[in-house]
């Protein structure tokens, strides 16, 4: 949506980690359009002149305008769907079945993470070359003398927030586990995060929460690697 810091800080991180050139267009809604022009009147607010291409991105659409997706997916030829879900009133279960309905139907594959930075590979190529790169946090990180002395980013959160986590990790000692911890909460916290903060029924967490915890284990898997 426009003016909205969402998709916005998105689409600049794949730009900041060299994936400009693989953007080929880029829609934002200025306002979110009566229901009943939605179920009667859809061609007046689907975007005109989107150029061909193999995935659509859907960044904090609400939900009046996500049930659209499949029909923009189909009119830019695309090949895979990624509608992405840090607030829960975003793709709501009846919705996100609908979605998927009309999507299998026009043969286009489908991930709808929960959050965004959930994402890993489905065995769909197209959605999988965008997961190789971001989605579920996974890092690699030195340690000597108990001190993290860095820490390199595989794949990161499409936010950017893997990667702002990791320049603060290093210089932190790896015990006790509940100060690195404490740290890596409160860089991911700074940052900010922007995935809701209020409970989800699926998640029985908010989903900033769960957010936290996949970049936590990313860093406990790093550091299992290093022996420690």
């Amino acid at each position: 949506m426009k003016g909205d810091q969402y998709g916005t800080r998105i689409i600049e991180n794949l730009c900041s980690r060299g994936f400009s050139g693989s953007l080929w267009g880029l829609h934002e809604f200025e306002e979110v359009p009566p229901l009943d022009v939605v179920l009667d009147e859809p061609e007046a607010i689907l975007p005109r002149g989107l150029p061909s291409c193999d995935l659509v991105l859907s960044l904090g659409l609400p939900q009046e305008l996500q049930a659209l997706v499949p029909t923009v997916a189909e009119e830019v030829g695309a090949k895979g769907v990624i509608i992405a879900i840090c607030n829960q009133d975003w793709l709501p279960p009846g919705l996100r079945e609908q979605v998927k309905d009309e999507l299998e139907e026009k043969g286009i594959s489908y991930a709808f993470p929960k959050p965004f930075c959930s994402l890993t590979k489905t065995g769909d190529p197209v959605i999988d070359e965008f997961a190789r790169s971001f989605g579920r946090p996974e890092l690699e990180v030195k340690v000597r003398d108990g001190i993290i002395r860095s820490a390199r980013v595989l794949r990161g959160a499409p936010c950017g927030s893997t990667w702002y986590v990791a320049e603060k990790l290093v210089g932190l000692p790896v015990e006790p586990r509940e100060v690195l911890w404490e740290e890596l909460a409160k860089a991911h916290h700074v940052y900010p995060c922007l995935g809701s903060m209020v409970v989800d029924p699926e998640l029985s967490d908010t989903v900033l929460h769960v957010a936290q915890y996949l970049l936590r284990e990313a860093v406990e898997k790093a550091l299992e690697k290093e022996g420690f």
